[in-house]
Protein backbone atom coordinates (compact mmCIF):
# COMPACT_ATOMS: atom_id res chain seq x y z
CA UNK A 1 0.00 0.00 0.00
CA UNK A 2 3.03 2.42 0.74
CA UNK A 3 4.23 1.30 -3.11
CA UNK A 4 1.06 2.86 -4.18
CA UNK A 5 -1.35 -0.49 -4.48
CA UNK A 6 -4.86 1.61 -2.92
CA UNK A 7 -8.26 -0.59 -2.28
CA UNK A 8 -11.22 -0.12 -3.79
CA UNK A 9 -14.70 -1.53 -2.93
CA UNK A 10 -15.94 -3.22 -5.49
CA UNK A 11 -19.95 -2.43 -5.07
CA UNK A 12 -20.83 -6.13 -4.86
CA UNK A 13 -22.89 -6.89 -1.73
CA UNK A 14 -21.40 -8.65 1.55
CA UNK A 15 -23.62 -11.97 1.63
CA UNK A 16 -23.72 -11.80 5.77
CA UNK A 17 -24.50 -8.03 6.28
CA UNK A 18 -27.09 -5.75 4.98
CA UNK A 19 -26.43 -2.72 6.86
CA UNK A 20 -22.03 -2.91 6.24
CA UNK A 21 -23.33 -3.06 2.45
CA UNK A 22 -25.44 -0.19 3.52
CA UNK A 23 -22.92 1.59 5.01
CA UNK A 24 -20.45 1.04 2.13
CA UNK A 25 -22.51 2.13 -0.80
CA UNK A 26 -23.44 5.66 1.01
CA UNK A 27 -19.85 6.13 2.22
CA UNK A 28 -18.14 5.26 -0.87
CA UNK A 29 -20.28 6.58 -3.51
CA UNK A 30 -18.68 9.44 -5.89
CA UNK A 31 -18.40 12.64 -3.92
CA UNK A 32 -19.58 11.44 -0.25
CA UNK A 33 -16.47 11.64 2.17
CA UNK A 34 -18.38 11.62 4.90
CA UNK A 35 -20.99 8.89 7.04
CA UNK A 36 -23.63 11.85 7.82
CA UNK A 37 -25.15 11.60 11.43
CA UNK A 38 -28.13 12.58 10.43
CA UNK A 39 -28.99 9.61 7.74
CA UNK A 40 -31.12 6.51 9.43
CA UNK A 41 -29.77 3.19 8.40
CA UNK A 42 -33.05 2.69 6.78
CA UNK A 43 -32.37 5.94 4.71
CA UNK A 44 -29.38 4.30 4.15
CA UNK A 45 -30.81 1.09 3.12
CA UNK A 46 -33.25 3.02 0.67
CA UNK A 47 -31.17 4.38 -0.63
CA UNK A 48 -28.79 1.56 -1.42
CA UNK A 49 -30.17 -0.06 -4.23
CA UNK A 50 -30.50 2.69 -7.12
CA UNK A 51 -27.03 3.40 -6.24
CA UNK A 52 -25.40 0.34 -6.78
CA UNK A 53 -27.18 0.06 -10.07
CA UNK A 54 -25.88 3.49 -11.44
CA UNK A 55 -22.60 2.34 -9.71
CA UNK A 56 -22.90 -1.18 -12.02
CA UNK A 57 -24.09 0.78 -15.57
CA UNK A 58 -20.83 3.14 -14.91
CA UNK A 59 -18.56 0.22 -14.61
CA UNK A 60 -19.94 -1.51 -17.75
CA UNK A 61 -19.27 1.85 -19.56
CA UNK A 62 -16.20 1.66 -18.86
CA UNK A 63 -15.56 4.20 -16.24
CA UNK A 64 -15.19 3.68 -12.10
CA UNK A 65 -16.52 5.28 -9.85
CA UNK A 66 -13.98 7.31 -7.87
CA UNK A 67 -16.19 6.71 -4.86
CA UNK A 68 -15.01 4.02 -3.96
CA UNK A 69 -11.62 4.30 -3.06
CA UNK A 70 -10.76 3.43 0.27
CA UNK A 71 -7.12 4.64 1.10
CA UNK A 72 -8.02 8.49 1.30
CA UNK A 73 -10.85 8.05 3.90
CA UNK A 74 -11.24 9.94 7.06
CA UNK A 75 -11.13 8.66 10.04
CA UNK A 76 -14.92 9.55 11.12
CA UNK A 77 -15.60 7.44 8.03
CA UNK A 78 -13.36 4.65 9.03
CA UNK A 79 -15.34 4.59 12.34
CA UNK A 80 -18.61 4.73 10.63
CA UNK A 81 -17.89 1.53 8.23
CA UNK A 82 -16.15 -0.38 11.29
CA UNK A 83 -19.30 -0.05 13.80
CA UNK A 84 -21.07 -2.85 14.78
CA UNK A 85 -19.22 -5.70 13.39
CA UNK A 86 -18.08 -8.57 14.84
CA UNK A 87 -15.70 -11.06 15.14
CA UNK A 88 -12.77 -12.85 17.27
CA UNK A 89 -12.66 -11.13 21.09
CA UNK A 90 -9.73 -8.88 21.11
CA UNK A 91 -9.95 -7.93 17.50
CA UNK A 92 -9.82 -4.18 16.85
CA UNK A 93 -12.26 -2.36 14.86
CA UNK A 94 -10.32 -1.79 11.50
CA UNK A 95 -8.82 -5.31 11.75
CA UNK A 96 -12.44 -6.40 11.63
CA UNK A 97 -13.52 -4.19 8.58
CA UNK A 98 -10.80 -4.74 6.54
CA UNK A 99 -11.14 -8.81 7.43
CA UNK A 100 -14.54 -8.71 6.12
CA UNK A 101 -13.82 -6.83 3.06
CA UNK A 102 -11.05 -9.57 2.21
CA UNK A 103 -12.87 -12.37 3.50
CA UNK A 104 -16.35 -11.88 3.29
CA UNK A 105 -18.12 -14.31 5.57
CA UNK A 106 -15.17 -16.41 6.26
CA UNK A 107 -15.71 -17.69 10.10
CA UNK A 108 -18.75 -18.81 8.67
CA UNK A 109 -17.28 -21.36 6.17
CA UNK A 110 -18.33 -19.47 3.42
CA UNK A 111 -15.66 -19.10 0.33
CA UNK A 112 -16.91 -15.91 -1.18
CA UNK A 113 -14.62 -13.16 -3.14
CA UNK A 114 -12.81 -10.40 -1.74
CA UNK A 115 -14.99 -7.40 -1.87
CA UNK A 116 -11.89 -5.12 -2.90
CA UNK A 117 -9.62 -4.78 -5.71
CA UNK A 118 -6.10 -3.65 -5.71
CA UNK A 119 -5.05 -0.44 -8.15
CA UNK A 120 -1.53 0.38 -8.43
CA UNK A 121 -0.04 3.83 -9.07
CA UNK A 122 0.71 2.93 -12.60
CA UNK A 123 -3.18 2.66 -13.52
CA UNK A 124 -3.85 5.59 -11.12
CA UNK A 125 -1.10 8.61 -11.41
CA UNK A 126 -2.94 10.34 -8.32
CA UNK A 127 -1.78 7.28 -6.01
CA UNK A 128 0.89 8.24 -4.08
CA UNK A 129 4.12 6.48 -3.17
CA UNK A 130 5.26 6.96 0.00
CA UNK A 131 9.02 6.46 0.15
CA UNK A 132 10.17 3.92 2.29
CA UNK A 133 12.38 0.61 3.48
CA UNK A 134 11.24 -2.30 4.82
CA UNK A 135 14.15 -3.87 7.64
CA UNK A 136 14.58 -7.58 8.37
CA UNK A 137 16.58 -10.14 9.63
CA UNK A 138 15.70 -12.43 6.99
CA UNK A 139 13.91 -12.70 3.74
CA UNK A 140 10.20 -11.27 3.45
CA UNK A 141 7.88 -13.49 5.88
CA UNK A 142 10.07 -13.12 8.54
CA UNK A 143 9.41 -15.57 11.16
CA UNK A 144 7.53 -17.85 9.19
CA UNK A 145 10.90 -18.73 6.92
CA UNK A 146 12.30 -20.06 9.92
CA UNK A 147 9.81 -22.44 11.14
CA UNK A 148 9.27 -26.68 10.39
CA UNK A 149 8.19 -26.02 6.25
CA UNK A 150 6.66 -29.46 6.98
CA UNK A 151 3.94 -28.29 9.61
CA UNK A 152 0.66 -27.80 8.64
CA UNK A 153 -0.44 -24.19 9.65
CA UNK A 154 -3.64 -23.87 12.36
CA UNK A 155 -5.03 -21.30 10.46
CA UNK A 156 -7.18 -21.83 6.60
CA UNK A 157 -5.12 -21.07 3.52
CA UNK A 158 -7.50 -18.21 2.68
CA UNK A 159 -6.69 -16.51 5.92
CA UNK A 160 -2.86 -16.48 5.31
CA UNK A 161 -3.27 -14.31 2.03
CA UNK A 162 -1.96 -11.33 1.23
CA UNK A 163 -3.70 -8.36 -0.90
CA UNK A 164 -4.29 -8.92 -4.84
CA UNK A 165 -3.03 -12.25 -4.62
CA UNK A 166 -4.97 -15.24 -2.65
CA UNK A 167 -2.40 -17.94 -2.01
CA UNK A 168 -4.65 -20.57 -3.80
CA UNK A 169 -4.65 -18.70 -6.36
CA UNK A 170 -0.66 -18.15 -6.35
CA UNK A 171 -0.48 -22.40 -6.04
CA UNK A 172 -2.18 -22.12 -9.05
CA UNK A 173 0.12 -20.09 -11.13
CA UNK A 174 3.51 -21.96 -9.54
CA UNK A 175 2.03 -24.97 -10.50
CA UNK A 176 1.00 -23.87 -14.10
CA UNK A 177 4.36 -22.25 -14.81
CA UNK A 178 6.01 -25.74 -13.40
CA UNK A 179 4.11 -27.18 -15.91
CA UNK A 180 4.85 -25.07 -18.88
CA UNK A 181 8.41 -25.31 -17.68
CA UNK A 182 8.26 -29.05 -17.94
CA UNK A 183 6.50 -29.36 -21.35
CA UNK A 184 8.58 -26.68 -23.23
CA UNK A 185 11.99 -28.80 -22.11
CA UNK A 186 10.11 -32.54 -23.68
CA UNK A 187 9.09 -30.01 -26.17
CA UNK A 188 5.37 -30.78 -25.74
CA UNK A 189 3.04 -28.43 -27.08
CA UNK A 190 0.60 -26.48 -24.17
CA UNK A 191 -2.71 -28.35 -24.54
CA UNK A 192 -4.07 -26.60 -21.00
CA UNK A 193 -5.83 -23.26 -20.48
CA UNK A 194 -3.99 -21.24 -17.66
CA UNK A 195 -7.54 -20.22 -15.51
CA UNK A 196 -5.84 -18.24 -12.43
CA UNK A 197 -9.79 -17.08 -11.05
CA UNK A 198 -9.97 -20.94 -10.33
CA UNK A 199 -8.93 -21.84 -6.38
CA UNK A 200 -8.18 -24.52 -4.30
CA UNK A 201 -10.63 -25.86 -2.01
CA UNK A 202 -10.42 -24.20 1.95
CA UNK A 203 -8.22 -25.92 3.83
CA UNK A 204 -4.76 -26.18 6.37
CA UNK A 205 -1.98 -25.82 4.13
CA UNK A 206 2.65 -26.06 4.58
CA UNK A 207 4.51 -23.65 6.83
CA UNK A 208 7.00 -23.79 4.24
CA UNK A 209 4.24 -23.36 1.16
CA UNK A 210 3.11 -20.02 3.32
CA UNK A 211 7.34 -18.97 3.54
CA UNK A 212 7.35 -19.53 -0.36
CA UNK A 213 4.46 -17.90 -1.13
CA UNK A 214 5.53 -14.37 0.85
CA UNK A 215 8.90 -14.24 -0.47
CA UNK A 216 7.14 -14.58 -3.82
CA UNK A 217 4.13 -12.06 -2.84
CA UNK A 218 7.49 -9.35 -3.00
CA UNK A 219 8.81 -10.31 -6.20
CA UNK A 220 5.74 -10.58 -8.06
CA UNK A 221 4.36 -7.29 -6.62
CA UNK A 222 7.54 -5.48 -7.55
CA UNK A 223 8.41 -4.59 -3.94
CA UNK A 224 11.76 -5.88 -3.89
CA UNK A 225 13.39 -2.24 -4.72
CA UNK A 226 11.57 -1.57 -1.10
CA UNK A 227 12.93 -4.57 0.86
CA UNK A 228 16.75 -4.33 3.21
CA UNK A 229 16.71 -7.41 4.45
CA UNK A 230 19.90 -9.16 6.48
CA UNK A 231 19.68 -6.62 8.70
CA UNK A 232 19.62 -6.01 12.34
CA UNK A 233 18.00 -2.69 13.98
CA UNK A 234 19.58 -1.95 16.95
CA UNK A 235 18.10 1.38 17.68
CA UNK A 236 14.36 3.42 16.95
CA UNK A 237 14.90 6.89 18.88
CA UNK A 238 12.86 10.20 18.57
CA UNK A 239 14.82 12.93 17.25
CA UNK A 240 15.85 16.10 19.94
CA UNK A 241 13.66 18.79 18.34
CA UNK A 242 15.78 21.88 18.04
CA UNK A 243 13.41 24.99 16.93
CA UNK A 244 15.75 26.01 14.56
CA UNK A 245 16.07 23.13 12.48
CA UNK A 246 12.68 22.61 10.60
CA UNK A 247 13.83 18.73 9.68
CA UNK A 248 13.50 17.88 13.19
CA UNK A 249 10.41 18.30 13.00
CA UNK A 250 9.65 16.34 9.78
CA UNK A 251 12.29 13.78 10.31
CA UNK A 252 11.86 13.21 13.83
CA UNK A 253 12.49 9.13 14.07
CA UNK A 254 15.99 8.09 13.76
CA UNK A 255 16.94 4.52 12.85
CA UNK A 256 19.73 2.64 13.32
CA UNK A 257 21.42 -1.08 12.73
CA UNK A 258 23.91 -2.82 10.52
CA UNK A 259 24.33 -5.34 8.26
CA UNK A 260 24.68 -9.36 9.39
CA UNK A 261 27.19 -10.31 6.89
CA UNK A 262 29.31 -7.40 6.39
CA UNK A 263 28.25 -5.39 9.92
CA UNK A 264 28.67 -2.10 8.17
CA UNK A 265 26.65 0.35 10.10
CA UNK A 266 23.21 2.19 8.86
CA UNK A 267 21.12 4.87 9.97
CA UNK A 268 17.69 6.34 8.50
CA UNK A 269 16.37 9.73 9.70
CA UNK A 270 12.42 9.52 8.86
CA UNK A 271 9.15 11.01 9.15
CA UNK A 272 7.38 8.01 10.44
CA UNK A 273 8.48 4.37 11.98
CA UNK A 274 6.23 1.42 11.82
CA UNK A 275 6.94 -1.54 14.38
CA UNK A 276 6.13 -4.92 12.51
CA UNK A 277 8.49 -7.63 14.11
CA UNK A 278 5.88 -9.71 15.34
CA UNK A 279 6.64 -11.53 18.86
CA UNK A 280 8.60 -14.63 18.08
CA UNK A 281 12.20 -13.84 19.01
CA UNK A 282 12.89 -14.52 22.19
CA UNK A 283 11.57 -17.92 24.00
CA UNK A 284 9.92 -17.46 27.51
CA UNK A 285 12.01 -19.01 30.17
CA UNK A 286 10.79 -20.89 33.32
CA UNK A 287 13.44 -19.22 35.66
CA UNK A 288 15.05 -21.63 37.16
CA UNK A 289 18.77 -22.91 37.92
CA UNK A 290 20.69 -24.01 35.11
CA UNK A 291 18.05 -23.27 32.74
CA UNK A 292 20.05 -21.25 30.57
CA UNK A 293 23.60 -22.62 31.98
CA UNK A 294 24.69 -24.29 28.39
CA UNK A 295 23.30 -28.11 28.66
CA UNK A 296 23.53 -29.00 25.44
CA UNK A 297 20.22 -31.27 26.07
CA UNK A 298 18.05 -28.82 27.20
CA UNK A 299 16.28 -26.20 24.47
CA UNK A 300 13.35 -24.01 23.92
CA UNK A 301 12.96 -24.39 20.35
CA UNK A 302 10.98 -26.90 18.52
CA UNK A 303 12.85 -26.73 15.03
CA UNK A 304 16.24 -27.72 17.16
CA UNK A 305 14.04 -30.32 19.01
CA UNK A 306 13.64 -32.29 15.59
CA UNK A 307 17.42 -31.59 14.85
CA UNK A 308 18.24 -33.96 18.06
CA UNK A 309 15.42 -36.08 17.40
CA UNK A 310 16.78 -37.27 14.32
CA UNK A 311 20.56 -37.09 15.58
CA UNK A 312 18.87 -39.97 18.31
CA UNK A 313 17.39 -41.61 15.44
CA UNK A 314 21.07 -42.11 13.39
CA UNK A 315 22.55 -43.31 17.05
CA UNK A 316 19.95 -45.90 17.88
CA UNK A 317 18.14 -46.82 14.75
CA UNK A 318 15.33 -49.56 15.84
CA UNK A 319 15.80 -49.80 19.70
CA UNK A 320 14.85 -46.38 20.03
CA UNK A 321 12.09 -47.36 22.73
CA UNK A 322 14.63 -49.66 24.57
CA UNK A 323 17.61 -47.92 24.59
CA UNK A 324 16.57 -44.01 24.52
CA UNK A 325 15.45 -42.39 27.72
CA UNK A 326 12.17 -40.11 26.81
CA UNK A 327 12.54 -36.91 25.65
CA UNK A 328 11.00 -34.28 28.45
CA UNK A 329 8.17 -31.50 26.73
CA UNK A 330 7.22 -28.58 29.26
CA UNK A 331 4.01 -26.64 28.32
CA UNK A 332 0.60 -27.47 27.04
CA UNK A 333 0.04 -25.09 23.74
CA UNK A 334 0.68 -25.76 20.40
CA UNK A 335 4.24 -26.02 19.89
CA UNK A 336 4.13 -28.41 22.56
CA UNK A 337 2.09 -30.17 20.89
CA UNK A 338 4.25 -30.26 18.10
CA UNK A 339 6.90 -31.35 19.96
CA UNK A 340 4.91 -34.56 21.20
CA UNK A 341 3.85 -35.87 17.91
CA UNK A 342 7.57 -35.17 16.65
CA UNK A 343 9.10 -37.73 19.00
CA UNK A 344 6.25 -40.22 18.64
CA UNK A 345 6.18 -40.21 15.04
CA UNK A 346 10.19 -41.14 15.70
CA UNK A 347 9.56 -43.92 18.60
CA UNK A 348 10.73 -41.67 21.03
CA UNK A 349 9.18 -41.71 24.18
CA UNK A 350 7.90 -38.81 25.54
CA UNK A 351 7.44 -37.35 29.44
CA UNK A 352 4.85 -34.25 28.98
CA UNK A 353 4.62 -31.70 32.07
CA UNK A 354 1.87 -29.87 32.46
CA UNK A 355 -0.13 -27.17 34.56
CA UNK A 356 -2.80 -28.96 36.63
CA UNK A 357 -5.72 -26.97 35.06
CA UNK A 358 -7.49 -26.83 39.09
CA UNK A 359 -4.88 -24.38 40.18
CA UNK A 360 -4.84 -22.37 36.88
CA UNK A 361 -8.74 -22.91 35.26
CA UNK A 362 -9.94 -20.37 38.35
CA UNK A 363 -7.59 -17.88 36.94
CA UNK A 364 -8.66 -14.62 34.50
CA UNK A 365 -6.94 -16.00 31.25
CA UNK A 366 -4.47 -12.76 31.49
CA UNK A 367 -3.08 -13.80 34.88
CA UNK A 368 -2.71 -17.19 34.33
CA UNK A 369 1.03 -18.24 34.28
CA UNK A 370 0.79 -21.43 31.61
CA UNK A 371 -1.89 -22.09 29.35
CA UNK A 372 -3.99 -25.20 30.50
CA UNK A 373 -4.91 -28.41 28.55
CA UNK A 374 -8.32 -26.71 28.20
CA UNK A 375 -7.14 -23.58 26.70
CA UNK A 376 -5.96 -24.56 22.89
CA UNK A 377 -6.14 -27.93 22.28
CA UNK A 378 -9.54 -28.48 23.35
CA UNK A 379 -11.07 -25.55 21.44
CA UNK A 380 -9.76 -26.83 18.05
CA UNK A 381 -12.55 -29.30 15.97
CA UNK A 382 -10.97 -32.86 15.58
CA UNK A 383 -12.59 -32.83 11.95
CA UNK A 384 -9.75 -30.46 11.04
CA UNK A 385 -7.69 -30.86 13.81
CA UNK A 386 -7.14 -34.56 13.99
CA UNK A 387 -3.09 -34.81 15.26
CA UNK A 388 -3.89 -31.78 18.34
CA UNK A 389 -6.99 -33.85 18.84
CA UNK A 390 -5.17 -36.98 19.66
CA UNK A 391 -2.86 -34.80 21.47
CA UNK A 392 -5.50 -33.51 23.82
CA UNK A 393 -6.90 -37.18 24.77
CA UNK A 394 -3.42 -38.34 25.58
CA UNK A 395 -3.46 -35.15 27.97
CA UNK A 396 -6.87 -36.56 29.34
CA UNK A 397 -6.06 -39.87 29.45
CA UNK A 398 -2.87 -39.27 31.57
CA UNK A 399 -1.05 -41.78 28.84
CA UNK A 400 -2.48 -45.00 29.90
CA UNK A 401 -3.51 -46.22 26.83
CA UNK A 402 -1.19 -44.41 24.78
CA UNK A 403 2.12 -45.93 24.04
CA UNK A 404 5.47 -43.83 24.64
CA UNK A 405 3.58 -41.22 26.48
CA UNK A 406 3.32 -40.32 30.12
CA UNK A 407 1.49 -37.31 31.24
CA UNK A 408 2.88 -35.69 34.29
CA UNK A 409 0.10 -33.33 35.12
CA UNK A 410 0.67 -30.75 37.68
CA UNK A 411 4.10 -31.43 38.11
CA UNK A 412 6.80 -28.20 37.62
CA UNK A 413 10.22 -28.57 36.97
CA UNK A 414 12.57 -27.37 39.23
CA UNK A 415 15.90 -28.18 38.09
CA UNK A 416 18.59 -30.17 36.16
CA UNK A 417 20.75 -32.73 37.93
CA UNK A 418 19.51 -33.15 41.21
CA UNK A 419 21.37 -33.61 43.78
CA UNK A 420 19.24 -36.19 45.60
CA UNK A 421 19.64 -39.72 43.12
CA UNK A 422 16.93 -41.46 45.66
CA UNK A 423 19.01 -44.96 44.45
CA UNK A 424 19.45 -43.30 41.15
CA UNK A 425 23.55 -43.38 40.00
CA UNK A 426 23.13 -39.88 38.80
CA UNK A 427 27.49 -40.18 38.64
CA UNK A 428 26.95 -42.59 35.24
CA UNK A 429 28.23 -40.98 32.52
CA UNK A 430 25.90 -39.03 29.65
CA UNK A 431 23.62 -39.50 32.33
CA UNK A 432 20.76 -36.43 32.03
CA UNK A 433 18.74 -36.51 34.86
CA UNK A 434 15.98 -33.44 35.82
CA UNK A 435 14.31 -32.95 39.26
CA UNK A 436 10.19 -32.22 39.04
CA UNK A 437 8.50 -31.23 41.95
CA UNK A 438 5.00 -33.48 41.89
CA UNK A 439 1.54 -32.23 42.75
CA UNK A 440 1.98 -33.66 46.17
CA UNK A 441 4.80 -32.13 47.05
CA UNK A 442 7.63 -34.68 46.73
CA UNK A 443 11.05 -34.22 44.53
CA UNK A 444 11.10 -36.82 42.13
CA UNK A 445 14.11 -37.56 39.34
CA UNK A 446 13.63 -38.62 35.69
CA UNK A 447 16.53 -39.71 33.36
CA UNK A 448 15.80 -37.82 29.75
CA UNK A 449 17.10 -37.72 27.01
CA UNK A 450 16.34 -34.02 25.82
CA UNK A 451 14.17 -31.58 27.83
CA UNK A 452 12.42 -29.15 25.66
CA UNK A 453 10.55 -25.89 27.19
CA UNK A 454 7.48 -24.30 25.04
CA UNK A 455 5.82 -22.22 26.90
CA UNK A 456 5.27 -19.52 24.23
CA UNK A 457 7.44 -16.37 23.16
CA UNK A 458 7.66 -13.04 23.44
CA UNK A 459 8.99 -9.85 20.74
CA UNK A 460 12.49 -8.53 21.19
CA UNK A 461 12.41 -4.70 21.73
CA UNK A 462 15.48 -3.97 22.93
CA UNK A 463 15.66 -1.60 20.30
CA UNK A 464 13.07 0.50 21.49
CA UNK A 465 14.10 2.63 25.08
CA UNK A 466 14.25 0.42 27.73
CA UNK A 467 12.42 -2.45 25.70
CA UNK A 468 9.57 -0.65 24.85
CA UNK A 469 8.36 -1.46 28.09
CA UNK A 470 6.18 2.06 28.60
CA UNK A 471 4.31 1.54 25.17
CA UNK A 472 1.80 -1.34 26.59
CA UNK A 473 -1.51 -1.06 28.20
CA UNK A 474 -0.20 -1.89 31.99
CA UNK A 475 3.04 0.66 31.28
CA UNK A 476 5.51 -1.09 33.95
CA UNK A 477 5.02 -4.66 32.50
CA UNK A 478 7.44 -6.10 29.03
CA UNK A 479 5.36 -5.89 25.88
CA UNK A 480 3.17 -9.07 25.72
CA UNK A 481 0.73 -10.28 22.29
CA UNK A 482 -1.88 -11.06 24.85
CA UNK A 483 -1.91 -9.54 28.32
CA UNK A 484 -0.06 -6.32 27.35
CA UNK A 485 0.08 -5.02 23.59
CA UNK A 486 1.56 -2.15 22.77
CA UNK A 487 -1.24 0.59 22.78
CA UNK A 488 -2.05 2.26 19.63
CA UNK A 489 -5.17 4.22 18.05
CA UNK A 490 -7.98 2.10 16.90
CA UNK A 491 -8.20 3.64 13.51
CA UNK A 492 -4.15 5.22 13.33
CA UNK A 493 -2.58 2.67 14.64
CA UNK A 494 -0.32 5.52 16.08
CA UNK A 495 1.54 4.04 19.45
CA UNK A 496 -0.77 6.24 21.59
CA UNK A 497 2.39 6.80 24.38
CA UNK A 498 5.65 7.11 22.06
CA UNK A 499 7.49 10.10 23.20
CA UNK A 500 5.95 11.99 19.62
CA UNK A 501 4.10 11.70 16.76
CA UNK A 502 4.92 9.41 14.11
CA UNK A 503 5.44 5.88 15.81
CA UNK A 504 2.93 3.38 14.30
CA UNK A 505 3.02 -0.54 15.33
CA UNK A 506 0.73 -3.67 14.10
CA UNK A 507 0.41 -6.82 14.16
CA UNK A 508 0.98 -9.50 17.36
CA UNK A 509 2.84 -6.44 18.96
CA UNK A 510 -0.50 -4.62 19.00
CA UNK A 511 -2.73 -7.87 19.88
CA UNK A 512 -3.74 -8.34 16.17
CA UNK A 513 -2.61 -12.27 15.98
CA UNK A 514 -3.72 -13.60 12.83
CA UNK A 515 -2.46 -12.59 9.24
CA UNK A 516 -5.76 -11.76 8.54
CA UNK A 517 -5.93 -9.00 10.66
CA UNK A 518 -2.50 -7.37 9.60
CA UNK A 519 -4.47 -5.94 6.65
CA UNK A 520 -6.67 -3.81 8.86
CA UNK A 521 -3.44 -2.37 10.61
CA UNK A 522 -1.50 -1.65 7.53
CA UNK A 523 -4.59 0.44 6.01
CA UNK A 524 -5.00 2.42 9.37
CA UNK A 525 -1.36 3.41 8.61
CA UNK A 526 -1.60 4.08 5.28
CA UNK A 527 -5.01 6.50 5.71
CA UNK A 528 -3.13 8.41 8.59
CA UNK A 529 -0.46 9.12 6.71
CA UNK A 530 -1.70 10.10 3.38
CA UNK A 531 -4.63 12.67 5.57
CA UNK A 532 -1.42 13.75 7.26
CA UNK A 533 0.66 14.72 3.96
CA UNK A 534 -2.25 16.67 2.63
CA UNK A 535 -2.98 18.70 6.31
Amino acid sequence: MLAGNWPYYTGEPHPGDEMLTARLHFSTRSGNEECSHTTTDGEIRNGTSNRWQHQKKSEQCGTKSPGRGLARSTRYKLECLSSGLEGRVGARPLALLMDQLQHPCVDAGLDVPSLLTWESADQHPEHKVIDHVVLGKDQPGGAWQAMDPNVLTISLNRWMSLPDLEIRQWEMLIEFEQLRITNSTEGRPHAFQENLNACKPISRISIGTVAAYYKDYVRRKGLEKFFRCGTTVTSVRPVRVSNADEADNRYGWMVKGFENKTEKLFRYRCKQVVLATGTTDLSNRLGIPGEDSGFEWVTHDLNDLESRLDRLVDQHHDELAERVEPVLVIGAGLSAADAIIAARFRGIPVLHVFQDSSTEQDKPKAQRIHHTKYDRLQELPSSMYPEYHKVYEMMADGGTNYPLYRALQGYTLVGFNGNENNGMNIDEPDRRVVTLLAPDGQLKLFRVSIVVILIGYKPDLSYLEAGGISLGRHPNKPINSKSNPIEVDDFTYEVTKAPRTGLYALGPLVGDNFVRYILGGAFGILAHILNMSTT
